[in-house]
């Protein structure tokens, strides 16, 4: 037997989630447990949820999004050059019925003139997950402002038109120098559901 709690974080009110109760045997437990993430369905992200949601590949399998300064040396990081990160919000491609979102960079700090680029599309769900749904292909790029030959894209077919809340996050990775390793995003609701 499973029941469903509604909990406010931040003011915002979050979808039910399905507790189990102590007497059910293992089984049952884990069934339940499925039961509530197999009826995740995408949506628009409640605000202030940002450090609470998790990030999940194409397998449903947790990928890290730490920050690289809670991971990376201090010393390591005062070498490091900062590069600019450029990315547009989500948003239907003019090429179809999908979803799409483009990588760039600038030089900011940084000396050198290439840099590996990639950039990710995610999708927010109501289990309080984001989903990634498409990548670009690693491309070396010089520095530019996003032009289409300075430039990456991801790019996914809608199943829907229904509005779901999108993520595009670059990474930038500067040849022949050390450089700080963010993974920044734009977010933007887009008519466009991808299940």
């Amino acid at each position: 037997m499973a029941v469903f709690t509604t909990l406010a974080i931040g003011g915002v009110s979050t979808p039910a989630t399905a507790l189990s109760i102590p007497t059910e045997s293992a089984p049952d437990r884990i069934h339940s447990q499925a039961v509530a993430k197999e009826d995740a369905v995408p949506g628009i992200a409640p605000q202030g949820i940002d450090d609470s949601a998790v990030y999940l590949d194409e397998d449903g399998q947790v990928l890290p999004m730490e920050n690289p300064t809670d991971v990376d040396s201090e010393a390591a990081l005062a070498a490091a050059c900062t590069p600019v990160s450029g990315r547009d919000n989500p948003h239907r491609s003019g090429t179809g019925v999908a979803v799409s979102g483009h990588g760039w960079w600038g030089k900011g700090t940084c000396t050198k003139d290439r840099a590996k680029v990639y950039n990710c599309l995610y999708e927010w769900y109501t289990d309080n997950t984001w989903r990634r749904k498409a990548c670009s292909e690693t491309e070396t790029l010089k520095p530019g402002t996003g032009g289409s030959s300075y430039r990456t894209a991801a790019r996914h077919n809608c199943t829907n038109t229904s509005a779901a809340s999108w993520r595009n996050h670059v990474d930038v990775d500067v040849i022949g120098e050390s450089d700080t390793g963010e993974r920044p995003y734009r977010q933007a609701d887009v008519a466009c559901q991808v299940f």
